[in-house]
């Protein structure tokens, strides 16, 4: 789990997320992609799937999504290491933008606040195809990233679509893929509902999800 200064700055970036999609120009997402590289900040693959984005808008987003995680993963141990590198390097690239994020609302969201008490409680439930269906009724948007984060490829994403144009179904076809390559007891559905809370384009309810979780 997060602790506090590491929440509440990824919490920051979190919220800059518009400002940062919007003001970041393809020369700026360049060399703030190769400073981080170099400072150990990303590694070559994520580099990569930074800068095969068409617009500099989506390069934008898929680095505001790859720090955000860096923050809320690593920042634990490095205390602020990656949140403060990547404001001292946006400050150098985009001064007003860094003054953003600085002064950007850190104070922690009340439905934040049950996400870890939500993730204690399913911890020991196992993810089945019928709860996971029970699940994907309650997302909508955004469903793709949370897919990518876990480790689905765009290949796999790519052929669940073609295979399909309806949503749900192409939905329980990329997450059933990914629970049943899951090893046992790795806690998939605790994994699975984090990422989902993290995801800034989710318009979820995770108090309804853990209500249809109980029914079992």
């Amino acid at each position: 789990m997060a602790n506090k200064q590491q929440l509440r700055n990824s919490i920051k970036i979190k919220r800059c997320r518009n400002d940062l999609v919007h003001g970041l120009d393809d020369v700026t997402i360049k060399n703030m992609v190769d400073h981080f590289l170099s400072q150990s900040f990303i590694n070559d693959e994520e580099k990569n799937g930074i800068q095969v984005e068409k617009t500099p808008q989506d390069k934008a987003r898929n680095l505001h999504d790859v720090i955000r995680r860096k923050v809320e993963s690593q920042d634990k141990q490095n205390k602020s290491k990656i949140f403060d590198g990547f404001v001292k390097c946006l400050r150098e690239h985009n001064p007003s933008l860094a003054l953003t994020v600085e002064n950007a609302d850190d104070s922690v969201p009340n439905d934040e606040l049950d996400i870890d008490n939500i993730l204690e409680r399913v911890k020991n439930i196992d993810l089945n195809e019928k709860m996971l269906n029970r699940i994907l009724m309650h997302v909508d948007s955004g469903w793709e990233h949370v897919a990518t984060e876990l480790g689905v490829s765009h290949v796999k994403l790519s052929i669940a679509k073609q295979n399909t144009s309806d949503v749900r179904t192409q939905m329980l076809e990329v997450f059933n893929a990914w629970k049943d390559i899951q090893p046992h007891g790795s806690n998939g559905l605790s994994k699975l509902l984090e990422v989902f809370d993290r995801c800034y384009e989710c318009n979820i309810d995770l108090k309804k999800i853990y209500e249809e979780i109980k029914k079992k």
